[in-house]
């Protein structure tokens, strides 16, 4: 779910401030859980990195374009995991780039559940490039002369920024994952009172996802997922279903809105495993909204390494070489 002003071209100027709320999208949402929920980290008894690349509304001028990178792990000494996500999501003339460690904190319910407890501290900067914006009174001349002629907007770049908090709970129950989390994302606010001068406001998201595995064959497996967004103004919903084969080859389709209002787009997922280690996901947006006739679909594409061993569980055995590998 995605909130925009002054995408590029034109910016609006309602009772003296400008509001901006944005919180990345992704397709792939199922392969990545630890984007949306710090609960999650340390879940996987094993290292995991993971990283994402996403065009939103290619050929849209100033549409999003965001990269991502976290790393999560268990530290079984206290029950526990941490992590580390990176974000940098650039909309238009906005740009915000945020860090945040995790902790999470692991309850085992019986023999076959798992409750974990996370949070997220970190920092946010946020940037807004007034070179590129353009007002409907401003002159802008070939010969270098740039005036916005409002001191509501800045010309040049100005920059803020602020601590981030998010939290949340995942619960894993078998072949059952159930989470719910908040984000917090931020609206610059352009003040009236100095020319540019500009403060984030939090604006709280809250989301839930759930996901289930079925095993159809002895080789085919289906897991249906459902990812819900709110920040109970607009409520968006996406519904996915992918099949993986062998653990090794998985495609998918999901459809991200359910009503009219906040119909977006459908999509459709596949990858593979690269090695024992590796998997490689892309998926593409088929748009649904009104911006369907200005953009040719959205792309992501996520690289995942798993190390694939336990971490912390006790001394390793030790290493007897074999001479034919020398």
């Amino acid at each position: 779910m995605r909130k925009l002003f002054t995408p590029i071209l034109v910016v609006a100027s309602v009772c003296g401030a400008l509001h901006a709320q944005q919180t990345p999208q992704y397709s792939l949402y199922q392969l990545n859980p630890y984007a949306y929920n710090p609960a999650y980290a340390g879940t996987e008894n094993t290292l995991v990195a993971t990283g994402v690349y996403r065009q939103q509304w290619s050929n849209l001028k100033g549409a999003p374009e965001t990269q991502h990178l976290n790393i999560h792990m268990p530290l079984y000494f206290i029950s526990s995991g941490v992590g580390l996500k990176v974000e940098n999501d650039a909309i238009g003339a906005h740009r915000s780039t945020q860090a945040l460690l995790s902790f999470s904190y692991h309850l085992e319910l019986g023999r076959q559940a798992t409750l974990s407890a996370g949070i997220s501290g970190g920092y946010l900067q946020y940037g807004l490039d007034g070179d590129k914006l353009r007002a409907p009174e401003g002159i802008y001349a070939d010969a270098g002369v740039f005036s916005h002629n409002d001191p509501n907007l800045p010309e040049g770049k100005v920059q803020a920024g602020t601590t981030v908090v998010e939290a949340g709970l995942y619960l894993q129950w078998k072949e059952l994952g159930l989470g719910v989390a908040t984000q917090p994302a931020f609206a610059p606010v352009l003040e009236t009172q100095t020319n540019g001068a500009f403060r984030l406001k939090p604006a709280r998201h809250y989301l839930a996802m759930a996901s289930y595995r079925v095993e159809i064959g002895e080789n085919l497996a289906l897991r249906p997922a459902v990812l819900v967004k709110t920040d109970f103004i607009e409520t968006q919903t996406e519904i996915s279903a992918v099949f993986r084969w062998r653990e090794n080859i998985f495609a998918g389709a999901s459809l991200r809105g359910m009503s009219n209002s906040a119909r977006d787009a459908v999509v459709l997922l596949g990858g593979l495993r690269l090695n024992e280690r590796t998997t490689l996901a892309y998926s593409f947006d088929i748009p649904l909204s009104a911006l369907e006739a200005a953009n040719r679909g959205s792309h992501e594409l996520l690289l995942r390494y798993e190390l694939n061993k336990p971490i912390g569980t006790g001394k390793l055995p030790p290493i007897i070489y074999n001479p034919r590998f020398f």
